[in-house]
């Protein structure tokens, strides 16, 4: 062997070597299953930090709960049992005051208008940052999920049409019942056991989203869906602060810089997934489910009822941290102003 022949491989070693050592696999605890829509959102986002870091960075996604709980997931991520986890912050409203003002109970359902209406609130307050910080997460993305539907035995199309039923209810839609004296009885049971509660008969009925009937199969198990269209539900997409912190500047870097068009992809992923499932779900074969449009009166009565569960929210934030007041006023102009943008110039993709 030559001397230039000892000096490459010992310098292929030396970088072989440092490559291994800056490599770096992160864990993703998803509730989703790997089919829908927004976990191909994920997995393209991955592969793309993949590329963009020369194969160093890689993420581990563990689906359908199968690191944590969604429930647990602020925790899960918070801890590092998960590097990163999508949170919903209505579950984890007492750690998540703020963030939990990304969620709203009436106005556009537009996910796109949220996704940019709440960045920019965001960039305005660093309080919601701060609040994030004290959990040890980072802020990644938003995800709208779109607004509310009901699954069941029948359309809902007033509050009456509730008649004792025993039914999982999005926070928005519990206080609603609770303040305006609904006849139901909420069952507090998280999304991804809708499935299996409507299945055993334990509820008749669900508030769920466009996004999960199909990779939940809950055409199989429900008969009818109703379509409110008032306001919407957040899901927000973090990583453990200190992993963050832990990572080397050039992976920071790849991250950052991907961030808008993982907000983006999200986006139009439900946009477009809005569209096409509500056109299979009644032309299923096997499971067809009827889809009913609430008017104009129909709606106006639901939205009177939710309204004030946004304000509830804010005043309970508030109470925590002052800012939450103007964090709301700021986020509803914004929402006004990407609405009027998406209607003046489309989406931008």
């Amino acid at each position: 062997m030559t001397y230039f022949n000892r000096i490459f491989l010992g310098a292929a070693s030396i970088m072989l070597a440092t490559t291994s050592l800056d490599a770096k696999t992160l864990s993703f605890s998803s509730s989703s299953p790997p089919s829908s829509a927004t976990s191909q959102v994920l997995k393209n986002w991955a592969v793309s930090l993949e590329e963009a870091t020369g194969g160093e960075l890689e993420i581990e996604f563990y689906w359908q709960q199968s690191l944590s709980k969604l429930g647990d997931n602020l925790d899960a991520v918070a801890s590092g049992l998960a590097d990163m986890a999508v949170v919903v912050p209505a579950y984890s409203r007492q750690k998540l005051p703020l963030n939990y003002l990304s969620s709203t109970s009436t106005g556009t359902g537009d996910p796109w208008v949220i996704s940019k209406a709440w960045r920019e609130t965001r960039e305005a307050f660093p309080a919601i940052a701060e609040e994030e910080a004290r959990e040890n997460v980072k802020f990644l993305a938003i995800e709208s999920i779109g607004p509310v539907i009901f699954v069941g035995d029948r359309a809902y199309k007033s509050p009456e049409d509730l008649n004792n039923a025993t039914m999982r209810l999005s926070s928005h839609y519990a206080y609603a019942a609770q303040n305006s004296g609904w006849n139901v009885n909420p069952a507090r049971i998280q999304s991804p056991e809708t499935y299996t509660s409507l299945e055993k008969g334990t509820i008749s009925g669900a508030t769920t989203y466009a996004n999960q009937l199909l990779p939940f199969r809950l055409n199989e198990v429900a008969d009818f869906v109703t379509r409110p269209d008032l306001g919407q539900h957040s899901n927000i997409y973090y990583i453990n602060l200190e992993i963050w912190e832990d990572l080397s500047d050039d992976h920071r870097t790849a991250i950052e810089a991907s961030l808008d068009d993982l907000n983006l992809a999200f986006a139009k992923a439900e946009v477009n997934e809005a569209v096409t499932v509500f056109d299979e779900i009644q032309k299923d074969a096997t499971y067809p489910m009827q889809v009913y449009e609430l008017s104009e009166e129909e709606r106006a009565v639901w939205a009177e009822a939710l309204e004030p569960s946004y304000d509830n929210n804010v005043s309970k934030a508030a109470e925590v941290n002052p800012a939450a007041t103007e964090i709301g006023q700021a986020y509803k102009v914004n929402r006004e102003a990407a609405s009027q943008e998406l209607e003046q110039g489309g989406y931008p993709w």
